[in-house]
């Protein structure tokens, strides 16, 4: 068996293993918050605190995930580690803080988070930025660097839908008010939110009842559209891996808001799926754009880059950052009792 077919194996292991954990594990109700910390007493003994959620855990995990992806795509195309890492910091510069800027405007709610305004952003400039780099470097590795990035998204994405299991967002809609083909297909496997803390029992009101699985059926399509990418790239063809993954992920961004309950904006189309219609448009038009690349692929330069001292400490980096900036929950509170334990 190939390197490269051994390196496409094992991606699609991990992302599996990690699903099936999820999907599993991540409804229950105790699997919301991680940690609770104390940081006031109060005057009637009790202690004022903050929690850690695993919704930060799990944003943390996919975008490492993502990046550690992109990094072993790019890698293997032999794009140099300086590029990789210039054009991934600037797309995440700016995306970032999108995820949470275009969710307040959209949801007028605070303390909310969107995936949809950080793709939005990281979409629009990561094309230029590739070929900036380009410029400023010399070299052809625009279109794999990009294609690198466009088929490690929906591995992240796919991985940050089971954040949204455990807070509780992206909830879908009542069985009870679906068609029967709806009914009969997911009347089985229901999604069942459980806990008062969760986003779909505050705004959403629905405890306890029969949902459309949506966070787990996007989880299930985006990391099937990273699966299905990766040996496409492998060899060599970066306009098709791009395209496929892209296109996939984005169409489904853009059917799956039919299938949600949670507001969404106003408008016939949600300003979600604008968003996912011009990324498409956009996305496709700049690869298609892009200048040819013929280099091919080989997994031992990627999982070379991958293990350098310096991108293994940038993920440990990003990683806790990205737990520290979403984690930290907005959304509740903790009160704390501490006391000996009895004997």
């Amino acid at each position: 068996m190939t390197g490269n077919a051994l390196l496409t194996l094992g991606l699609v292991g991990l992302d599996t293993a990690l699903l099936v954990w999820g999907l599993r594990v991540l409804p229950r109700e105790h699997m919301q918050i991680l940690a609770a910390i104390p940081l006031r007493r109060r005057d009637d003994g009790l202690w004022a605190g903050i929690n850690l959620t695993w919704y930060g855990v799990l944003q943390a995990v996919a975008v490492v995930s993502g990046i550690a992806c992109a990094l072993l795509l790019a890698g293997a195309a032999a794009v140099p580690g300086t590029t990789v890492a210039v054009t991934l910091g600037c797309v995440l510069a700016a995306g970032l803080p999108a995820a949470k800027l275009v969710a307040r405007l959209v949801e007028r709610r605070p303390g909310t988070f969107t995936v949809g305004g950080a793709v939005l952003v990281a979409v629009l400039i990561v094309p230029w930025v590739a070929l900036g780099v380009d410029a400023w470097r010399g070299g052809d590795h625009a279109l794999p660097t990009v294609a690198a990035l466009a088929v490690a998204y929906p591995f992240g994405e796919g991985i940050g839908r089971l954040a949204c299991i455990s807070f509780g967002c992206c909830y879908g809609r009542r069985l009870a008010d679906c068609g029967p083909l709806l009914r009969a297909l997911f009347g089985r496997c229901p999604a069942v939110i459980v806990g008062p803390t969760r986003k779909a029992a505050y705004a959403g009101h629905c405890v306890g009842e029969p949902l459309l699985p949506v966070p787990a059926l996007s989880a299930l399509v985006l990391s099937a559209a990273g699966s299905a990418s990766v040996p496409i790239f492998l060899a060599g063809c970066f306009r098709t891996a791009a395209a496929l993954s892209l296109g996939v992920a984005f169409a489904w961004r853009f059917a799956s808001e039919f299938l949600r309950a949670d507001y969404r904006g106003g408008g016939r189309l949600s300003a979600y799926q604008w968003m996912a219609l011009v990324c498409l448009t956009y996305a496709l038009a700049a690869v298609a754009l892009l200048p040819r690349s013929d280099r091919v692929p080989a997994a031992d330069l990627g999982l070379a880059l991958l293990a350098s001292p310096i991108a293994m400490t940038a993920l440990a980096v990003m990683g806790l950052t990205v737990f520290v900036y979403l984690g930290v929950s907005r959304m509740t509170t903790a009160t704390i009792r501490l006391q000996v334990r009895d004997r």
